[in-house]
């Protein structure tokens, strides 16, 4: 790992790391005292966040706060004993206005953990499409159909048009998000000229499509007509 082990407190917190991640800073945390002293910080700050009346969020919430962290990189807390106990304090009062600020914008306490599990979708699949950002592909399916399929980061979602697949009859298109080979469904497409959206996948993920019985099924049991990867569209 090429990041400064230090500039990890504040997602390992809130619980952001990768498993890989998570272990290697547990490993320093056991060395650094100061890097154990922002943790707890932080961890009592996310839980007073969390304590706050909990509803769900605007959808997009997640992905603009994941993409502003990211273009906002932390920087490593002093680790000297004259500059440790400043360091903290700062971090404090950084936390406590990021804190403040998330709750003004949303006019509502934000739960850390529904930061990471988004409500569905409010964003129509047209008002993924003309998002200012929105990227888009067409695809052929197994079955003869067409797809268009757009991501918008500025929305954090995936719109799939399909309106070009080909009707059914006593069968169903349902649609799952695929992560180390487990399918989870995202749902089934009950109108063709509406279409679907969801939340942009976790990286890793493949989106798939199968034609399955009325009313969906708990597992895949035919072939996708298609199977996307996000990252690539």
């Amino acid at each position: 790992m090429s990041t400064d082990l230090h500039t990890l407190s504040g997602a390992y917190a809130i619980n952001a790391l990768s498993p890989e991640e998570a272990d290697e800073f547990s490993t320093h945390l056991e060395e650094c005292t100061a890097c154990r002293d922002e943790v707890r910080e932080l961890q009592d700050a996310a839980a007073r966040m969390g304590a706050s009346e909990a509803v769900a969020p605007p959808t997009a919430l997640r992905a603009r706060v994941l993409t502003a962290a990211d273009r906002l990189p932390q920087l490593p807390p002093h680790v000297t004993p004259i500059r440790r106990a400043r360091s903290r304090r700062w971090t404090t009062r950084v936390v406590g206005a990021v804190a403040a600020a998330v709750i003004a914008v949303t006019g509502i306490g934000v739960a850390v953990n529904q930061l990471r599990d988004p409500a569905e979708p409010s964003q129509s699949v047209a008002g993924v499409f003309d998002a200012p950002d929105a990227a888009s592909r067409t695809m052929t399916t197994a079955n003869g159909g067409k797809l268009r399929v757009a991501m918008s980061a500025t929305y954090g979602q995936m719109a799939v048009a399909t309106q070009g697949l080909p009707e059914l009859r006593g069968r169903t298109y349902q649609m799952w998000a695929i992560r180390n080979g487990r399918p989870s469904s995202v749902g089934l497409v009950e109108d063709l000229s509406k279409g679907k959206v969801m939340p942009i996948p976790a990286p890793g993920t493949t989106v798939a499509i199968t034609i399955e019985p009325a009313g969906g099924s708990t597992q895949p049991t035919t072939q996708p007509i298609i199977a996307m990867d996000p990252e690539a569209i």
